[in-house]
């Protein structure tokens, strides 16, 4: 996969030499294609034999020298210079394309760095690489060229140095945020991206199915998946790795953007999974490097660097509180402009009792097994606390002039712990609070796990497969669209 395009510039990217006083004229097609490629993910450098100063200015003057990174314009053998620039770039010689006319050039650069596909500007086949590359890109919108003139800064900074690489490394404020869960269905298309692109810090060497990691980020009794967000002084990276473990033994995904290389982002990361999975077999050393500042994603910092990514975070107009089964239903209601919790970032049932209420959206879809369970409570309530604090939130909806779709567990199931309140008496006089409240609150609308319709015979009422969950999300994405017309439910 070419993700680097290298261009010489004489009878290259231009008709004519430079050096020699030549009026040069920019190939149109060419430079068409480089603007392309630079819209599409693909980043173009030079490495040319000329004056450096005189061939910026001729760039400058051709509107060209933006188009570009990393330029390396020198007269130097030019094998160790693309090897230089791709050791830089952090960018693997497979990757990475190189055109020039001269023959001797095309040799070299292949000599030095072996699996680079050179290309020779003098025949037809340039033109059809180009345009074939273009191609293969048609849906592709992401330019990456500002992360390379980050990093270009960066390395510049690091050479005029006269520290250690420890010390540059702490100068630079490293910042790094993990989204774990369902969290990550806002991401599932840059985590595909990123799992199929990465090869040389894909420490799994993992691959996805297109299309697949939305159902295998709700799969949360199964998967703990976590992306990977860096920032420091020199800008935002994005989402830059992204690991996973299955049934709590096997890591599944270890991965990460070559821009993150010589960061300790890795490490980072693995000493992070080291105090969740202990004993876990890691591919890296699981040490928290010093100069790497962990921040929670719930910080305003961390939603300040989504907001310039241009990862939108408006008024939703629907809340999903289902605990850990919230994304998943969130994903099959497919209902836009849905905000869903997320552990522990969810509500809980006692906190209406204290005032403290649901308010960015009008319409909520409440998974109230979740606060049938003792945990969720100082202490266990009374069956006439929990009716009063449903109906606190009862009327805070309707007040709104909104919709609360309540989730009823099943009442036969077969993992009863009574310590916790999980029995199947407790659950049913819980479901007949609500039924209850439905009756008195037209703005309370069931969706009951006890019919036999929604198929979600359970051993735990308080999770479900998949088959279940999805019905639950057709479901409540129904409620929704009623409550939201000018019929109402």
């Amino acid at each position: 996969m070419v993700k680097l395009v290298i261009w010489d510039l004489d009878d290259t990217l231009w008709a004519g030499t430079l050096a020699e006083g030549d009026a040069v004229e920019p190939h149109g097609d060419r430079v068409a294609a480089i603007r392309e490629l630079n819209r599409r993910g693909v980043v173009n450098a030079i490495c040319s034999k000329n004056d450096p100063e005189v061939a910026k200015a001729k760039l400058v003057e051709l509107g060209l020298w933006d188009d570009f990174v990393f330029p390396v314009i020198r007269f130097l053998p030019k094998g160790e210079l693309v090897r230089q620039l791709l050791q830089d770039m952090q960018l693997r010689a497979p990757d990475v394309a190189f055109i020039d006319d001269n023959p001797v050039n095309l040799g070299e650069v292949a000599h030095f760095n072996p699996g680079i596909r050179v290309i020779d500007a003098r025949e037809d086949a340039c033109d059809a690489f180009l345009r074939e590359l273009v191609e293969s890109l048609q849906g592709v919108n992401k330019s990456r060229v500002e992360q390379y003139r980050m990093l270009e800064r960066k390395i510049g900074d690091r050479e005029a140095s006269a520290g250690s690489n420890e010390e540059f490394l702490a100068s630079c404020g490293i910042r790094m945020a993990l989204v774990r869960r369902t969290d990550n269905l806002a991401f599932a298309s840059r985590i595909e991206e990123l799992v199929n692109r990465t090869n040389q810090l894909n420490f799994t060497r993992s691959r996805v199915a297109a299309g697949s990691i939305p159902e295998y980020v709700i799969d949360v009794a199964s998967n703990e998946t976590y992306s990977v967000f860096v920032w420091d002084r020199y800008g935002d990276y994005g989402l830059v790795g992204f690991a996973a473990v299955e049934r709590k033994v096997l890591l599944k995904h270890f991965l990460f953007s070559c821009r993150t290389m010589n960061m300790g982002v890795e490490n980072a990361v693995a000493f992070v999974l080291s105090k969740t999975f202990r004993g876990m077999k890691l591919p890296v050393d699981a040490k928290m490097p010093p100069w790497i500042t962990l921040v929670q994603p719930e910080d305003e910092e961390f939603k300040s660097v989504l907001a310039r990514l241009g990862v939108e975070d408006g008024e939703p107009r629907v809340r999903v509180m289902a605990n850990c089964q919230s994304g998943a239903i969130a994903h099959y209601m497919a209902t836009p402009g849905t905000r869903f919790d997320n552990w522990p970032r969810v509500f809980k049932l006692e906190d209406v009792l204290a005032g403290n209420l649901p308010c960015e959206a009008r319409m909520l879809v409440y998974g109230a097994f979740n606060d049938y369970d003792h945990r969720y409570w100082t202490a266990p309530p009374s069956q006439q606390t929990f009716e009063d604090a449903c109906l606190a939130l009862a009327r805070h909806v309707e007040s709104r002039d909104g919709m609360l779709a309540v989730i009823l567990p099943p009442e036969v199931f077969e993992d009863e712990r009574p310590k916790q309140g999980v029995t199947q008496a407790r659950f049913a006089a819980l479901n007949r609070i609500w039924r209850r409240v439905a009756d008195r609150h037209a703005s309370v609308r069931l969706v009951d796990l006890s019919d036999a319709r929604y198929g979600c015979a359970t051993a735990d009422p308080r999770h479900f497969d998949r088959d279940c969950l999805m019905r639950i999300g057709m479901e409540c994405r129904a409620l929704v669209d009623a409550a939201d017309s000018p019929a109402g439910p």
